[in-house]
């Protein structure tokens, strides 16, 4: 199912090793040209964290980095997401 870009509120790449370039920097310019409001990170980090971003006229801005078992276990409906 697609929705109208104009409904997508988050966008939450999945980092390839195979496409990081594309996935970090190419999707993202794409992301903010479309007015998605929040952009977040799940990379291959040794961390697990999720870098979470924020449109900020026409680039994102970081907001917050969070552990990714928290991004895993909150419900979207408890945090304005859903």
């Amino acid at each position: 199912m697609w929705l109208p870009v104009a409904d997508v509120l988050l966008v939450m790449e999945i980092v390839s090793p195979d496409s990081e370039g594309v996935d970090t920097v190419t999707k993202r310019s794409e992301y903010a040209a479309a007015s998605i409001p929040q952009y977040w990170v799940v990379d291959q980090d040794a961390a697990q964290t999720v870098p979470m971003h924020r449109l900020d006229g026409d680039q994102y801005v970081a907001r917050a980095t969070m552990p990714l078992a928290w991004v895993l276990n909150t419900r979207s409906d408890e945090h304005g997401l859903g």
